[in-house]
């Protein structure tokens, strides 16, 4: 042992990974340790699946670099340790010692299995779940052992030794059961390839193959079959693996797999077969792409021969791979998109040359290589800066000092949130501010500027392609240009701009959007020759934006920095677009060309081909002076322009016979070329125009040509023309992976197109394949996952066990039901993802080409359906002027509503769809491959890597469905990944359209969906890493925004949703961020100050119950479109009374709740009327010509957030595993919870609760007066009945009586509570009288008349009864004497006639019966268990529920006091201690609960005895008002023992106070029972018949 471990330390070399900055281990051996250990040793056996071999690309996959990888090929070692056996045999001797231990220690009672009785059992049930392994353990054993679990743990009771030594075995008998492998997948799997050949995917052993040819390599060992012997090669021969040995290895795989196939034809056999695994698993990707490649080939040679091609393996892994590799092979002809044969290669030299992996920088400038290294971007040419990176949230005050090296983040940071003035920002220079020019002298230092353009140049060529999307996105916000054509600093070749712009949405005045690469438009380019005097920038930002006052679009000399000399701004193309206000007018683009545009003409380079092939018209402005001198060339230059304008500059001074002689000329070369040219100037009779008359000249020359020239094209038609025209001259950086992303994308949708049309088939005939794509291709979230929430909610506020059951049987149905509803997109989707993820930026590329397909393919269809709704909404309207109705009209409108819901399908409706599916899986333990699906750790990996690369993750839907299990694993992934020191959450929150995503963009520079209407639905998370300049961590803090649906939104055009939604959706963000920004757009401050209140109540509620749950939140306030003095002179006031309410609201809480410590709101929510009140300027400036967001807007959201950064260090979580485990407490909280969430605010609560009680006294003072009016009637008219006939008719008048009494009432009580409620103006609409209070108030009425009716009649009978044993008729005394003498003269025994007069007077008790009324059973526990329900009405929850069958429950004779003290009874769970109390000693050095509660629970037992005691003592049987009576009293009893305990700093829960009444409501109903009872056996009918029993058995004893 101490060799093996002297090897492995020798041999061990630690590395970091690249891709994560996380560490890992490898080993590299000798040849003479590997010799000792797998040789001479054999160990072997211990090490399973051993793999050693040089396999460099395994290597720098696992750092995260291929491409520019440094260093040398190593070797790696890869060992899988099963340890199987030994933990199991350790685990099994560990349970032996302790358990040994334990009867050593006479612990004889075993833990986890209780004595379960009858009563106990539920609670012994739920322990045992908790307790013991998941039921679901019994699918790992064979059926025949299932009853053995059933009978050992779950019925059996158990008990002291025996349990113990019954449980033992179970877990030796467990632990010798391998678990269940899962389900086989399913194969072959088949690919077509010809008519008659097909390929086939197979699942065994080669040599087993049957009537095949087999085509196998050198190594095979035949098994007595005929195999046809194939020169395949070997991946380990080819080393070094170079880009010419890799390629040649493929092509020599490729040709052997061609050759062999051919081979096989020839052969007797018609099916070939060989395996996967040809040239070794070490470099399998590659060998099924050239095996597909020689499939390929040999098609093309094929004499059509051979009916079947099968490949046979053993690795289920590689057999999937394969088949999805050909599969996409055989159907495009092509390579797949997520194969980058670079990966396998270590360098690109020659073999001679030192592996070394660099790649070389071409050559640049002294000037460029200056300026980037003062920026610190050199390296970054080659890592590019990623969209994660400068998303970083930088906490640093804006004012702080940075150096040049901070420029380019600082850059970034301000373009992408939204500050336009952070394009001009340069180093602070170091002149003299007073700038005396005497003072300067030839020796004075002379002070070197960066113009601000190269810093955005340099910064934007270290940018990746999605961060110059974004970045692109946020320009455009901020109406700044952007750079289209440019040149490569490694190569100088010209590169284009067209990624960044797709999906890149210009809007005109019409509030329309267009794509800026396909939609149509003018092109007009402005250049200059030569230098002239005149800005051609300033001039276009004039001409764009038609005002002379015009801000910088494109940067010029009037700009900061702009007179400086510039490095990299040359020879750069910039791009922008107008709006105009017509909406038939095409938008316009403009083209700015930066340098002199002669340089281009000579060479004809790339730059000047491309524009003088795509611009429909040229603005070329040229000084006069050098006209002149450059008459000549620049004539010619102007000949080969298409069309164009030009602007003479005469701002400098020219001899009026040249100007006259250059006139003449431009005459000569405008006749000769007519129609081509259109010249103007500066000047007009040497004076200079006016701006706005110089602009109107240009532009009506402008459009005097477009008027004759309408043709247009879009900017994408142009470039794809040009590139076919000049052989693709003009690429994007990274063009490769754009490429492949692209195809990969394009393949993906031609399958979602399929698999729509082939399911509308059945559905529909319309023309539009995409209609309703949301149902057919994510019919999980869409249709399954509501249902499977409401059965969620159900399930939580189940009220016993077998609903539970029930429910989780329903649960497991729905999900398995969801597995079987899987679409084919969702699978491709879930497999591309995977086999991209270790191409980052190619996996990024494929999402978004994605995203633009199904935006391209749906947006002409919504758009057609969105003007064919307007059109309706439009006769709508007409019609309700009219006053007239419209039900078809209406009908189509939400049959339209319906088809744009279901048609607006997103790349995050099918990532939300991959969630719920694998939700279900990981809940069902089912295996993916079942389903076709990757692995659930190569998902959750996948997933994970785009929470860290900043990508949105759904907590939760629309419907409140959040996908836990799912979610708990990536976060778990995450956490692996990440060394996270500090977490901080925050939120948004506020109505619709309030602009809560506008926020969180700007704040963090982040690309939340935003326009008008309904854009966010559910909750949306983004994880940002935040970054602190000159502070150096080894763990990062990191902070989670949340964005979320607006509040008081629709379902459609005229369906609004639910309050209750509203309320849980703000009661999940706010108790899940540690700072919640409330947005108040304008002064609409009720709607959120009545969602507040209900939240303050609904965190308190779930706190009781949470312990998990935190309180003590922050809570800003943004309001929008105000200014700081209307907010201190209006708005501080509204903010006070709504912060004093709040106070209110959490102090009455915290006292329902039982939560101590609670003395006003910000013991729940910190909010500071005075500090958290944050007043936000207007968005946007400008007029509507060409809006840009304001600089102030910008920079107020940056002073929030540092402020918001700053007041959270203590605050945050430390994984995200921690903060999903909140997100799920308050999950189940919010959905335990039925009652809370219906109200619209606090004072709507306390309304209801008014109108409860003010309804319930008015129903308890009608069932008095009725009780007393009947108690009267009954003795007044019944008593004195004189026979049995007078009493039946006095009793039906009774009741006629007392109905007529109660129908009278009624309509009184009826008038009073709606008066009432008139005044109540806080009610909820839907508490009204008609809809609520209405049949409740008749069911109550209907009850007490039947329960007078009873009364009454119980009355009859006694007096019936009375009136028969007290009036026997002398004739039947002597009926009675004579039979008696005749049983007596008989010689029957003393029994026998006892017998004969027990018949005798059963007969005679059976007529009096007979007499009596059909009485209903009216049970006093019933009673009670009404007056529980309507006390704890409001604490309608599972807790309450649980509590409630304490009613049911049979303590035997066990006391009220034991019942209270005892195991199941009060807990110190039930309370809260408070922190602010000198009690608090009691949490420490005493037992509060011994020393304080049980004697006051003795003192209170002992008053409701006396209370109980005063019922029994009544002269009557106790009736239903008696038990609401008591009720009265007992909840008087509570409240003063609950204060009691307050006051010495113990709080009660709610949970307290429901013991109290379920025991003691239990213990009472049975005295009450019990009294009835014995006053039946005593005084009541009972008694009357045995007392004349006694009486006829004297006289039949005479």
């Amino acid at each position: 042992m101490r060799r093996v471990n002297d090897i492995f330390a020798s041999a061990h070399v630690q590395a970091v990974s690249k891709r994560n900055n996380e560490p890992f281990d490898i080993f590299v051996f000798s040849a003479a340790d590997r010799r000792w250990l797998f040789g001479e040793h054999n160990l072997a056996p211990v090490w399973k699946d051993f793999i050693m071999g040089v396999d460099i690309q395994t290597y720098r996959a696992r750092i995260g670099t291929n491409k520019f990888a440094f260093g040398s090929d190593v070797v790696t070692l890869s060992i899988s340790v099963n340890f199987s056996i030994f933990l199991k045999i350790t685990t099994v001797s560990l349970f032996l010692v302790v358990m040994c231990l334990m009867l050593w220690s006479s612990a004889f009672e075993f833990s986890l299995i209780d004595a379960v009785d009858v009563s106990n059992e539920t609670k012994a049930e739920q322990n045992l779940q908790l307790q013991l392994p998941s039921i679901d353990a019994v699918r790992c054993i064979p059926p025949i052992l299932g009853p053995l679990w059933n009978c050992l743990v779950l019925k059996q009771r158990v008990a002291g030794l025996t349990g113990a030594v019954l449980f033992i075995g179970f877990l030796l008998l467990k632990a010798g059961i391998e678990p269940n492998p899962g389900p086989i997948p399913e194969f072959p799997m088949v690919v077509g390839l010809t008519d008659k050949l097909k390929l086939t995917v197979k699942c065994g052993k080669l040599h087993e193959v049957q009537n095949a040819c087999l085509l196998v390599g050198d190594a095979f060992q035949t098994h007595n079959q005929e195999v046809l012997r194939a020169h395949f090669p070997v991946w380990d021969e080819y080393k070094p693996y170079s880009a010419t040995k890799v390629k040649t290895f493929g092509n020599d795989l490729k040709n052997a797999v061609a050759k062999g196939l051919t081979q096989c034809e020839e052969s007797p056999c018609s099916i070939a077969a060989f395996s996967p695994i040809v040239a070794g698993k070490s470099c399998q990707q590659l060998s099924e792409v050239y095996i597909g490649f020689g499939i390929l080939e040999f098609l093309k040679e094929t004499k059509g021969t051979l009916q079947e091609i099968q490949i046979v393996g053993e690795d289920e892994k590689i057999l999937f791979d394969i088949h999805h590799c050909l599969s996409y092979m055989v159907q495009s002809n092509t390579q797949p998109p997520w194969f980058d044969i670079s990966i396998f290669m270590t360098t690109d030299v020659d073999a001679n040359v030192k592996l070394t992996g660099r790649a070389k920088h071409s050559s640049f400038s002294a000037a460029v290589q200056a300026t980037f290294e003062m920026l610190s971007l050199t390296e970054r040419l080659r890592k590019k800066i990623t969209l994660n990176e400068a998303l970083a949230v930088d906490i640093s005050s804006p004012d702080s000092d940075r150096g040049p090296s901070d420029m380019p983040w600082t850059l970034l940071h301000e373009l992408l949130h939204g500050n336009w003035e952070g394009r001009d920002n340069v180093p602070d220079t170091q002149q003299d501010d007073i700038g005396d020019w005497l003072e300067e002298n030839a020796d004075s230092q002379a002070v070197t500027e960066m113009c601000a353009m190269d810093i955005f140049m340099a910064t934007f060529h270290s940018c990746d392609g999605l961060l110059k999307q974004a970045l692109f996105k946020k320009m455009y916000l901020c109406k700044i240009a952007m750079p289209f054509l440019y040149h490569s600093i490694k190569t100088n070749a010209l590169q284009i701009s067209l990624w960044p712009l797709q999906q890149f949405p210009i809007s005109n005045d019409n509030n329309l959007e267009h794509c800026a690469l396909t939609m149509e438009t003018k092109l007009i380019t402005f250049v200059r020759l030569g230098r002239p005097q005149f800005s051609k920038s300033m001039l276009l930002n004039r001409f764009i934006q038609n005002r002379n006052d015009a801000f910088s679009i494109f940067f010029n000399r009037e700009c900061k920095s702009g007179l400086l000399s510039r490095v990299l701004f040359k020879r750069v193309v910039e791009i922008f677009w107008d709006s105009p206000a017509s909406k038939n007018k095409p938008i316009r683009t403009y083209m700015n060309f930066r340098g002199d545009f002669a340089e281009e003409f000579e060479p004809k380079t790339t730059i000047w081909n491309c524009l003088i092939q795509t611009t429909d018209m040229f603005v070329v402005i040229i000084d006069l002076n050098e006209m002149v001198s450059n008459f000549e060339n620049y004539s010619k230059l102007l000949i080969e322009i298409p069309k164009c304008m030009i602007l003479f500059s005469e701002h400098t001074e020219v001899e009026r016979e040249t100007k006259k002689d250059i006139q003449d000329k431009m005459k000569k070369l405008c006749y000769n070329h007519k129609e081509k040219f259109k010249v103007i100037s500066t000047h007009e009779n040497e004076t200079e125009k006016e701006t706005e008359k110089l602009l109107k000249n240009i532009r009506s020359n402008i459009d005097k040509h477009f008027e004759i020239y309408q043709a247009v094209l879009p900017l994408e038609v142009r470039i794809n023309t040009f590139n076919e025209n000049n052989g693709q001259i003009l690429e994007e950086e990274e063009n490769e992976d754009l490429i492949f992303g692209k195809k990969l994308a394009k393949w993906l949708m031609s399958e979602m197109a399929t698999e729509v049309s082939m399911q509308k088939h059945e559905q529909t005939d319309d023309e539009n394949s995409f209609q309703n794509c949301i149902s057919i291709l994510t019919p999980l979230s869409y249709f399954h996952s509501p249902k499977l929430m409401e059965k969620l909610r159900q399930k939580n506020r189940a009220e016993d066990r077998h609903e539970t059951e029930k429910y989780n049987d329903a649960i497991y149905n729905t999900r398995k039901e969801n597995l079987s509803n899987i679409s084919n997109t969702v699978r491709l989707l879930a497999k591309y993802l995977v086999n991209t993820r270790q191409l980052n930026i190619r996996q990024k590329y494929f999402i978004g080409w994605l995203r633009l397909f199904m935006e391209q393919e749906l947006s002409i269809f919504l758009c057609k359906m969105a003007k064919i709704k307007n059109k309706i909404l439009d006769l709508i309207a007409e019609n309700k002027t009219r006053h007239g109705s419209d039900t078809d009209n209406e009908n189509q409108r939400l049959n339209l509503d319906n088809i744009i819901q279901l048609s607006s399908l997103t790349v995050e409706h099918l990532f939300r769809e991959i969630s719920h599916v694998y939700d279900s899986i990981i809940e069902l333990d089912e295996d993916p491959r079942k389903y076709c699906l990757p692995s659930v750790n190569d998902c959750v990996e996948t997933f994970s890597y785009f929470i860290i690369e900043n990508e949105t993750v759904e907590l939760m839907t629309e419907s409140f469905f959040m996908p836990r299990k799912w979610l708990q694993y990536i976060f778990r992934s995450v956490d692996k990944r990440l060394r996270v020191h500090n977490i901080k959450t925050i939120s948004v929150l506020g109505l619709q359209s309030s602009g809560k995503s506008t926020v969180l963009n700007t704040m963090f520079g982040v690309q939340f969906a935003v326009r008008s209407g309904h854009c966010t639905t559910g909750i949306q998370a983004k994880l940002l890493p935040v970054r602190q300049r000159n502070i150096e961590n080894h763990a990062s803090d990191y902070v989670m925004i949340l964005n979320t649906e607006g509040l008081r939104s629709t379902f459609s055009s005229n369906v609004w949703r639910p309050q209750y939604f509203d309320n849980e959706l703000a009661t999940f963000v706010i108790g899940l961020g540690n700072l919640s920004l409330l947005n108040i757009m304008g002064e609409k401050i009720a709607d959120m100050k009545d969602i507040m209140q209900v939240v303050m109540n609904a965190l308190l509620k779930i706190k009781s119950s949470q312990s998990r749950i935190a309180l003590g939140h922050k809570c800003f306030f943004i309001h929008h479109n105000v200014t700081v003095r209307f907010t201190d002179v209006y708005m501080k006031e509204l903010y006070r009374d709504f912060d004093s309410t709040l106070d209110e609201v959490a102090r009455e809480a915290a006292a329902s709740e039982g939560i101590p410590d609670i003395y006003n709101a910000k013991d729940v929510l910190m909010f500071d009327a005075e500090k958290d009140i944050h007043p936000v300027h207007y968005l946007w400036q400008c007029d509507n010509s060409l809006m840009r967001i304001s600089p102030d807007y910008s920079k107020r959201m940056m002073e929030i957030k540092i402020k918001a950064m700053k007041l959270l260090p203590n605050y945050g979580f430390k994984s995200l595993s921690e903060l999903n485990q909140l997100a799920s407490d308050l999950w189940d909280g919010i959905n335990s919870e039925r009652y809370i969430f219906t109200f619209r605010s606090s004072l709507a609560m306390k309304a209801f609760f008014r109108a409860e009680d003010y309804f319930k006294l008015l129903v308890r003072n009608i069932g008095f007066q009725a009780r007393d009016e009947k108690v009267y009637q009954c003795f007044k008219y019944m008593s004195d009945c004189q026979n049995e006939e007078e009493l039946k008719t006095t009793t039906n008048e009774v009741a006629s009586s007392m109905n007529a009494f109660i129908s009278e009432k009624r309509d009184g009580i009826k008038k009073e509570f709606e008066g009432f409620l008139e005044k109540e103006r806080h009610m909820d609409n839907v508490y009204s009288w008609s809809s609520f209070y209405s049949p409740r108030f008749e069911n109550e009425l209907k009850e007490l008349k039947r329960r007078i009716e009873n009364e009454t009649n119980q009355y009859f009978d006694e007096q019936l009864v009375k009136m028969r044993t007290f009036a026997v008729s002398s004739s039947s005394r002597n009926k009675l004497r004579k039979k008696s003498a005749e049983i007596f003269s008989s010689s029957k025994s003393t029994s026998e006639k006892k017998a004969e007069f027990d018949k005798i007077w059963k007969d005679f008790e059976d007529n009096i019966k007979k007499q009596t009324l059909s009485i209903e059973d009216d049970s006093l526990y019933n009673y009670f268990v009404q007056q529980y329900e309507q006390t704890f009405s409001k604490y309608q929850s599972a807790y309450t529920d649980t509590h409630m069958q304490r009613i049911k429950r049979d303590y035997g004779d066990e006391s009220y006091y034991k019942r209270l003290c005892g195991r199941n009874g009060i807990t110190k769970a039930d309370f809260n201690l408070s922190v602010r109390s000198h009690y608090t000693q009691f949490r420490w050095n005493k037992d509060f609960l011994h020393d304080i509660v049980h004697p006051g629970l003795n003192k209170f037992v002992w008053e409701i005895e006396g209370l109980i005691s005063s019922y029994n003592n009544k002269e009557r049987l106790l009736l239903s008002n008696d038990v609401v009576d008591f009720s009265g009293d007992f909840e008087k009893c509570q409240v003063k023992f609950v204060e009691d305990l307050k006051k010495m700093g113990i709080h009660a829960k709610t949970s307290f106070s429901q013991k109290l009444f379920a025991d003691g409501f239990n213990f009472a109903s049975k005295e009450f029972t019990q009294h009835n009872i014995q006053y039946d056996l005593n005084k009541g009918v009972t008694y009357q018949l045995k007392k004349c029993e006694r009486e006829m058995y004297a006289i039949f004893e005479e």
